[in-house]
């Protein structure tokens, strides 16, 4: 089943937009809790799914949730499945709340000169008395987009509240929207899954995303390494792409996965090549969570039949 969110004659659109959507199914965004620059605004599958039905290994099936969004009697087997990869069962139907589509869209582009004016520029924009569907972080070179989809005077009044903010913090700003605005955010996703290399997912707290961008550029220029960063700039969402020699992406990476640790954060690779993914292994230490994770695998699937390479079950 395709990802495209459709909005028929109700004008209404499950508001998901994870990276190469166009080659995407409800199904995998689901399994894999993804979501892109309007997380911001929506947030994941998790926060949006109100029902599903599953095939359990063993053949039979089963459901939880419904049609509304009350409906909360027993287990929340629907987020259970969000993230899980396909190790606990196959999921075969969803429901989702669903968001009106907004008549109009428009984005703000700042540019600043150092991470931590766009560090400080962020977390100021997402305390405004404003909507923004989206608060985008990439580098190099440093800048930020917000974005508001609304109707055209709220999103004009917005966009004047938040470039006069960007103003008082050194940005250069402009105003994108129509082929523009989509040429940008094309752009935007394109830094990091439009060409090949190693890609990390490093999630902080968002008053620690400067000091993680400063430890990026910093690992980066040590090791003679180009590299792109998006992510979710209110959210503490990062996403580092780098190539080359896997002996230094291999250092990088775990000199990153130290730093956000250390933060009470975590590093995990989304695509790397195997032999990266044997050397730093794709998730990390383990947590305090996993025997837990692997008591409901268990239950779920005691011969470990889904997808029994998740490292989240491995001891």
């Amino acid at each position: 089943m395709p990802s495209t969110p459709c909005c028929g004659g109700e004008r209404q659109w499950l508001p998901l937009d994870p990276p190469r959507s166009s080659h995407a199914t409800i199904g995998g965004i689901i399994a894999t809790n993804d979501s892109g620059p309007r997380r911001h605004r929506y947030g994941t599958p998790r926060d949006l799914i109100i029902g599903i039905e599953i095939a359990l290994v063993s053949g039979r099936t089963a459901k939880a949730g419904g049609r509304v969004v009350k409906n909360v009697a027993g287990y929340d087997l629907s987020k259970l499945l969000c993230g899980s990869l396909g190790s606990l069962a196959v999921i075969t139907s969803a429901t989702f709340k669903l968001s009106p589509v907004a008549p109009h869209s428009q984005t703000v582009v700042a540019t600043v000169a150092s991470i931590r004016q766009l560090g400080d520029l962020a977390l100021d924009v997402a305390a405004a008395p404003v909507a923004p569907t989206a608060i985008e972080l990439q580098s190099p070179p440093l800048c930020l987009l917000i974005r508001f989809e609304t109707t055209e005077q709220a999103a004009r009044r917005q966009t004047e509240l938040v470039s006069a903010i960007c103003v008082k913090h050194g940005a250069t700003c402009s105003v994108v929207s129509e082929r523009a605005e989509a040429d940008a955010w094309r752009a935007h996703e394109g830094r990091i899954f439009g060409a090949d290399g190693t890609i990390l997912k490093v999630a902080v707290l968002p008053t620690d995303v400067a000091d993680v961008l400063e430890r990026i550029s910093a690992v980066a220029a040590e090791r003679a390494v180009e590299y792109e960063v998006i992510g979710r700039a209110a959210l503490g969402i990062i996403l580092l792409r780098i190539s080359g020699d896997l002996s230094v992406q291999s250092a990088i990476v775990t000199e990153l996965r130290l730093e956000a640790t250390a933060r009470g954060g975590s590093a995990v690779l989304l695509s790397a090549p195997a032999a990266l993914q044997h050397d730093v292994g794709r998730w990390g230490p383990a947590t305090d969570a996993a025997p837990l994770m692997r008591a409901v695998k268990q239950q779920f699937d005691p011969q470990n039949t889904l997808n029994p390479g998740v490292g989240a079950w491995e001891s």
